[in-house]
């Protein structure tokens, strides 16, 4: 199986990108979903039009995979605005958030899911890399958290297991994952980074 990995910068897409997300969260939080009345079956919300959108195509060229990247948010980020610690450490233009990291579930083995995970990795350092974002937060599930660890997305936790005030998700912990810290633990991305974008 080949993947195209893009940043989505079309309409089309971004509408696409949307519709994959309602699917998975109706596979495992039906609950949201319900509660958040969306009409159309796409999932949305007012952290998007902050948001540098990632997917990755399938061979018959549908969206199996998504992540996004909320940066230089005036509303602040999901994780903070919805969960208890203290953030009083983070410099404001130097933060974001990584969320809606999405996999088909026909796709969630290991071999696929390391592969989707090595882009995701890629795409987001050299993202992070030219909007000059030092530290990403996220709102993790333990069982995700330890995934993410395996495949070298070293997040620290910033506080206690807690329910995510805004939405039935599921208990989370409050997470950051330091850009420079990744870049050392997957020394590829450095080089990929270096030969395409480090003058």
């Amino acid at each position: 199986m080949n993947f195209t990995f893009l940043e989505v910068c079309d309409k089309e897409l971004l509408e696409r990108v949307f519709a994959f997300r309602y699917k998975i969260l109706l596979e495992t939080y039906p609950e949201y979903l319900e509660v958040s009345g969306y009409s159309d079956a796409k999932e949305h919300d007012k952290y998007d039009n902050y948001s540098v959108h990632f997917a990755a195509l399938d061979d018959d060229g549908e969206v199996c995979a998504t992540v996004r990247l909320i940066h230089h948010s005036p509303i602040g980020y999901p994780t903070e605005n919805s969960m208890a610690f203290d953030n009083s450490m983070f410099k404001r233009d130097k933060l974001g958030e990584m969320s809606r990291i999405f996999v088909d579930t026909k796709y969630r083995n290991i071999q696929t899911t390391k592969k989707i995970i090595q882009a995701v990795k890629t795409f987001m350092y050299i993202k992070m890399m030219k909007l000059g974002i030092e530290y990403t937060y996220g709102s993790l599930e333990e069982s995700f958290l330890r995934l993410l660890r395996i495949y070298k997305m070293n997040y620290n936790t910033l506080g206690k297991k807690q329910k995510y005030e805004h939405a039935d998700v599921g208990m989370r912990y409050p997470s950051i994952l330091y850009t420079e810290r990744l870049g050392a633990d997957n020394p590829e991305i450095i080089d990929i980074y270096r030969s395409n974008y480090d003058a």
